[in-house]
This record gives C-alpha cells, structure tokens and sequence, in this order.
C-alpha cells in the first residue's frame, strides 16, 4: 500500500501543469523606461548568466502597427534590458512617442512543453504559447 501510494504522488506531481506567470508592464523614468515584474527572479538571473538567449527574447518590446493583423510582423524596438532587484527594465534606443501604442509580447516557454496541450490546442511543436500587454506612453 505505501508503494502504491508513493507511485500515485509521484505520478501527481509529475503531471502536474506549471501555473501560467502574471506579467505587469509599468512605465517609469517619465514614460522612457518600461519596468517588466511577474516572472521568478531566479529564473531571470538564470538567463542573464546565461549565454543561450537573453531578456530581449523572452520579453520583446514592438509598436503597435496601424493594422493590427500584422502584429506578427513587426520589428523589435532595439533597446537595453537591464535586471534590477528581479524587475527588468527596458529603455529603447529611440524613446517612446507619445501617443503611440506598443506592446510587450511575452513568450509562455512553461507552458509549451505539455503534450497535451499541444494536442489540445493543435499547436505546431516549437512555437509557444505568448500573450501581448499594450502600453500608450
């Protein structure tokens, strides 16, 4: 009975999904810096040691394009991230027009790897999950 019960845990625990990450986009420095909080600090001091991919990756900063099909189009705003007291802080090269809106994309890595979300979703392997937060400066 206590083999049974230790495999029912593990099993529990393994299959287990991973709680989607709440992302909050805040402008400070008036209106020239975004402030990014939500995701574990840990994690991203992990990827800032780390050479594989960096913050640009995980939160690319875009503008909002008059036709919003083609959000998927749209360059990166080029722009220094930088991770204090696990909040990262992106200041764009060119500053934020006033007026303007622009979104963060936030890619869901976590989330990607469920199989069955994947199947559920019918989802291409390798392309995540990710959920845009719209700014006006």
């Amino acid at each position: 009975m206590k083999k049974f019960c230790l495999v029912l845990f593990v099993v529990c625990v393994g299959c287990s999904k991973p709680e989607p990450v709440l992302v909050k986009t805040e402008l400070v420095s008036p209106g020239t810096t975004l402030k990014i909080t939500g995701p574990n600090s840990t994690i991203l001091n992990d990827i800032v040691r780390g050479d594989s991919i960096g913050l640009n990756v995980l939160f690319p900063v875009y503008i909002m394009p008059v036709d919003t099909g083609m959000k998927d189009f749209q360059e990166p705003q080029p722009g220094k991230y930088r991770l204090k007291g696990g909040e990262v802080f992106f200041t764009p090269d060119t500053p934020f027009k006033k007026k303007k809106t622009y979104f963060l994309r936030y890619y869901s890595y976590a989330l990607s790897g469920d199989v069955w979300e994947i199947i559920k979703n019918k989802r291409p392997k390798g392309k995540p999950p990710y959920t845009d937060y719209t700014f006006t400066p």
